[in-house]
């Protein structure tokens, strides 16, 4: 059975870039998803450079199959966790401007900003009941 999931949370640590034995790249991420959960994440070709993208601190989403995971940690306590075999990874907050000079737009370029309208007439529903009525 696999198990699709959505994980969001901050990275607690830099991306690590990886090769596998058999020469292939990927990267590995921890984002803490709350209090308590730690969720690791590995992926590879192009969702590895998106995660390589990131840095400690940043907010990130990542989505793909999921896998329980359990380990004995240094302290020799079992741990379970989750780990997410990414396909695909997005950046959950904007990013800081790295420099000053790049103007702030108001408007979205996908969306113009609305033009200023004038209001609306006084309208009442009975109204445009009897102008849309035969």
């Amino acid at each position: 059975m696999t198990m699709h999931i959505l994980a969001s949370g901050a990275l607690i640590a830099d991306p690590q870039p990886r090769e596998a034995a058999n020469g292939r790249r990927f990267a590995t991420a921890l984002i803490r998803a709350d209090e308590a959960a730690l969720v690791s994440v590995i992926a590879f070709g192009e969702a590895a450079e998106r995660v390589l993208e990131f840095a400690k601190g940043d907010a990130l989403a990542a989505s793909g199959k999921a896998k329980l995971t359990a380990w004995t940690g240094r302290d020799g306590i079992e741990k379970h966790g989750i780990s997410v075999l990414a396909d695909q990874i997005i950046f959950t907050k904007p990013r800081r401007r790295i420099s000053a000079k790049v103007p702030r737009q108001s408007h979205s370029v996908l969306r113009p900003a609305r033009e200023a309208r004038s209001p609306l007439p006084h309208d009442r529903a009975d109204g445009l009941w009897t102008e849309l009525a035969p």
